[in-house]
């Protein structure tokens, strides 16, 4: 009977309490977000100093402007003449071209190359096809910069710079021209250049008046 009732003792098994549950199911609950943010942290230094393949442009600018099509284009841009240099960019989507002309040139001269080098771009890149969207595809944007001078011309210089600024973006029906050579507001331009007279800190009407304070 003894052996009988030491074999029972042994085969009853202790139950957890409620505060012990708690306290097991609350580690887990904690350990679940610790374990997946360490496995974050362990992927992230695998890959540190990794680079990532992909490009944000992955099914658009289909065709592809290329280096050849770059220096082509350069190339017959600067035949233009009355040109000292040309610099042709194509990068994020864009193709970026910068002319710098001669000095003494005049607004219409500089109209007049910009139009030509708009020519030249649609003639080896036709614009409805490299810088028109179609069937939500992207495509480039445009940009010819035709100027005398990349500076900036004080104003009321004698001699002011030349720039144009030829723009469209895929999305557009047609480009736009501006004149980076003329303030859109010529009054805040000269207020903020210094040409126009400061005001006063007086209000109109009021008169300054000298006090003697060395009897004071």
């Amino acid at each position: 009977m003894s052996e009988i009732k030491k074999e029972k003792r042994v085969k009853q098994k202790k139950k957890l309490s409620r505060s012990a549950i708690v306290l097991i199911v609350g580690l887990i609950i904690i350990a679940i977000p610790v374990l997946i943010f360490l496995g974050i942290l362990g992927v992230s230094a695998l890959h540190t100093g990794t680079p990532r393949d992909g490009s944000r442009f992955e099914g658009d600018l289909d065709p592809a402007i290329t280096a050849e099509h770059v220096s082509a284009l350069k190339s017959e841009i600067e035949s233009i003449g009355s040109i000292d240099s040309v610099e042709v960019i194509c990068s994020e989507g864009q193709l970026k071209i910068y002319i710098d002309t001669n000095d003494s040139l005049s607004e219409a001269q500089v109209d007049s190359i910009l139009t030509n080098a708009y020519t030249k771009v649609n003639s080896k890149l036709p614009v409805s096809t490299y810088f028109t969207s179609s069937s939500g595809k992207k495509m480039y944007d445009l940009q010819i910069n035709v100027y005398t001078s990349p500076e900036a011309s004080p104003i009321g210089s004698s001699n002011p710079r030349q720039y144009k600024l030829l723009h469209k973006n895929s999305y557009e029906e047609t480009y736009q021209i501006d004149n980076l050579a003329q303030p859109k507001d010529p009054s805040l331009a000269a207020e903020l250049e210094g040409l126009t007279p400061a005001q006063t800190s007086s209000e109109p009407g009021e008169e300054e008046t000298d006090v003697d304070t060395s009897n004071q």
